[in-house]
């Protein structure tokens, strides 16, 4: 995870680029500006390249409880990233009424009352980094 980019970017294989058009902390209009090879997408993939290698990893923690399962470990994974339980559930391979149990679980053994408070708490409480 980082901070810090100035604007919505991504990078496809080097070749193109995707900016959003909306200033930082205001509301998406829709509107992208596409960058094909040019001076301009040199400097997004080094800008893109500087972030990542900023970036910290999203792992979990030598703090993580025991008593998860692998499963549930990546679920909380997923969950930090910002998936959709429809999208969770088919990396998972698992049904979206199986991601909500465990989902459910999670947030009783965290004192969740929502998936952003779960993913809160999971990080306080050192499940994840």
């Amino acid at each position: 995870m980082t901070s810090g980019v100035p604007v919505k970017l991504a990078v496809f294989d080097g070749r193109e680029a995707q900016v959003s058009m909306s200033s930082a902390g205001t509301e998406a209009d829709g509107s992208l500006l596409v960058v094909r090879p040019s001076s301009l997408l040199s400097a997004l993939v080094g800008l893109f390249e500087t972030a990542w290698q900023a970036a910290l990893p999203l792992h979990f923690g030598e703090r993580a409880p025991r008593a998860l399962r692998p499963l549930q470990r990546r679920i909380l994974e997923l969950l930090s990233s910002g998936l959709t339980d429809e999208t969770m559930a088919e990396l998972l391979g698992i049904s979206r009424r199986t991601l909500s149990r465990h989902l459910a679980d999670l947030s009783s053994r965290a004192g969740a009352a929502s998936r952003f408070q779960l993913a809160l708490l999971a990080v306080r409480k050192g499940w994840i980094d």
